[in-house]
């Protein structure tokens, strides 16, 4: 059945968290991040995509919302994530987010909703910004949709960095106890196996976040608080035990990269850009 296009808009409770120094430890571990910045101590911050951990209840009230219509949970993609950064994330943090519907919309055969995660500390100020873009296969209308003009986005220029980062077997397994996703497809073979996958595939964010550390090390020289905004598509499945290469470009917008992270067969995993303070 086609999702309810009319809910766009909506807010939802806000959910309230509190980060620890052994949450922000565990998700720099199980993202094979080794950024100091992330141990525990005086000056410990979160990784770029730590955000999503104590987000994903709040992001989860939109998602499973049974007045948006996504019948079977095993039709979600997970296409594209956003962040916006007002500053790193702390160990004692009391986050208050807000979730929303930024839009539901129509694909033909398929849908997207966009659910946008604002949190801010208890005072008010913003933290951090959050938006996941999630496609679900069979929730659209069925018509044709009329293409679209992609948005102008900056040149790219000349590439500014180049690294691997490996894949292991034990991630799927640590990346879902640090972070709180537990869906099968990452865990259980024969799960993989019934809706069509070669085997259990990484979680997109946990491919994200292993990049990511790369992409603080690389523009950042491990500052986290240099960084302003993260955002990437997810394009291919990652199988445990892979090698993941980026390439990163400088472009024509002062302070933003370009980014493409593939298999070592050449088959693009994530594509995205990355917002850092120029020096």
């Amino acid at each position: 059945m086609p999702l309810n296009f009319d809910l766009a808009g909506k807010v939802y409770e806000p959910v309230e968290a509190t980060i620890t120094a052994e949450q922000i430890a565990q998700y720099a571990a199980a993202s094979r991040d080794p950024n100091p910045q992330h141990s525990p101590g005086p000056s410990q911050v979160a990784s770029l995509v730590f955000p999503v951990v104590p987000g994903f209840t709040a992001m989860g009230a939109a998602a499973v919302d049974p007045e948006l219509g996504v019948d079977n949970p095993l039709m979600i993609v997970h296409g594209e994530q956003r962040f916006r950064y007002y500053r790193p994330l702390r160990a004692g943090d009391k986050l208050v987010m807000t979730p929303s519907l930024e839009s539901v919309e129509d694909k033909g055969r398929g849908a997207i909703f966009v659910v946008k995660v604002s949190a801010a500390d208890i005072d008010g100020d913003p933290v951090v910004d959050a938006w996941a873009t999630i496609f679900v296969r069979g929730g659209g209308s069925g018509g044709e949709r009329p293409a679209t003009e992609p948005p102008a986005v900056p040149a790219r220029l000349a590439e500014a960095a180049r690294f691997t980062r490996h894949v292991d077997t034990d991630m799927p397994r640590e990346y879902a106890a640090a972070s709180g996703d537990h869906n099968p497809i990452h865990l259980d073979p024969a799960v993989a196996a019934a809706v069509g996958l070669p085997g259990v595939i990484n979680h997109g964010l946990g491919t994200l976040s292993l990049v990511a550390g790369g992409l603080v090390s690389e523009l950042a020289g491990g500052d986290v608080s240099a960084v302003r905004t993260l955002q990437v598509r997810f394009t291919d499945l990652v199988l445990p035990g892979s090698d993941i290469d980026t390439t990163v470009w400088s472009t024509t917008e002062v302070g933003r990269y370009d980014f493409e992270s593939s298999r070592p067969d050449g088959g693009t995993v994530l594509s995205g850009s990355i917002g850092v303070d120029a020096t």
